[in-house]
């Protein structure tokens, strides 16, 4: 259920983006995922891509300062408080979210948020006891296809 997010520091100059992508783009891997965290004179990356081990390899190896944080995916309803009973079920278990942001497909007319939560075992054991819907790291890696989403329950 974890799935493995590339974290990247670029400087935020004019381009960096472009050159990241193009480097992805020139070994055919797709960005699944993509989100942008500001800071004065650097940011950081997030990338859910289909081939993670390859994609890491390469930007090591074109000089980016790259790391790995496991997140995990999850639906919520998509309507009018559908993320609000997420939430509600990460708050009712004292499980801290450190960000989150949304995932640019849906299933099911469910939304799908990307978290990063302080405690991930603790959220993926919620995730089995069937609280709350969850995406697989095959879906992101496009080894299935977006039906096959696991759903555990109805919120």
């Amino acid at each position: 259920m974890k799935i493995k997010q590339i974290n990247i520091v670029l400087e935020n100059t004019a381009g960096q983006l472009y050159e990241l992508a193009s480097v992805l783009h020139r070994a055919d891997i797709d960005i699944r995922s993509l989100f942008v965290t500001e800071g004065h004179e650097f940011s950081t990356i997030h990338l859910l891509v289909d081939k993670f081990d390859l994609a890491m390899k390469l930007l090591k190896e074109h000089g980016y300062f790259v790391n790995s944080a496991d997140v995990f995916a999850l639906k919520a309803e998509d309507k009018p408080g559908g993320f609000m009973k997420v939430l509600e079920v990460l708050r009712a278990n004292g499980l801290n979210i450190e960000y989150v942001y949304g995932f640019g497909e849906k299933s099911d007319n469910h939304a799908v948020f990307i978290f990063r939560i302080t405690e991930i075992d603790k959220a993926i054991e919620l995730l089995k006891k069937g609280t709350v819907d969850y995406l697989s790291s095959d879906t992101i890696e496009g080894k299935k296809e977006t039906s096959a989403w696991k759903l555990i329950e109805d919120f």
